[in-house]
């Protein structure tokens, strides 16, 4: 009875130590993972919406992706919920009305396909000839390359987003 309760002491004992070690390394290993979102969170929060000081950053290559992968993004998802909408409202199609009706929803797409070679270094071009607008909240680059592309000029821009006296 007595080496029984011993046991039964001392594997409770233990069982009390664990406890303790495992909470400890869910206690450590929760906060590693909290402060490791938050500095995730923090520096892709700069690439993510890159305003023009990231821009100017940048090499010419990661200015190429980005625009490239903004502008096929755009245009995919609007083709996906153009094709949905027609598949919804329309009857079941196929062979040229099927094509007709892509080719409808190709014609709107947001983004033109204008030369990429052009939109680039005209991004470039605006936020160094017009450094007051790099940090501006609502001038980021997408919203330049936008602009651009509707074929508005840098200096057309620019007058767009000063501030008016």
């Amino acid at each position: 009875m007595v080496a029984e309760r011993d046991r039964k002491g001392w594997c409770r004992l233990i069982m009390q130590r664990v406890e303790r070690r495992t909470f400890k390394i869910f206690k450590t290993t929760s906060l590693m993972a909290v402060l490791m979102l938050v500095a995730c969170t923090r520096q892709q929060s700069a690439t993510l919406f890159p305003n023009g000081d990231d821009w100017l950053r940048w090499n010419e290559f990661a200015k190429e992706q980005y625009v490239s992968a903004y502008v096929e993004g755009i245009n995919e998802g609007f083709r996906h919920g153009c094709e949905t909408a027609l598949e919804a409202t329309l009857p079941p199609a196929n062979g040229q009305k099927l094509r007709d009706a892509n080719a409808h929803c190709a014609e709107h797409a947001p983004f033109s396909g204008r030369d990429l070679n052009v939109i680039v270094p005209s991004i470039t071009l605006f936020f160094q000839r017009y450094p007051e607008h790099r940090n501006q909240r609502n001038l980021g680059v997408s919203t330049v390359l936008r602009r651009l592309d509707a074929g508005k000029t840098v200096e057309q821009i620019h007058v767009e987003f000063s501030p008016r006296p």
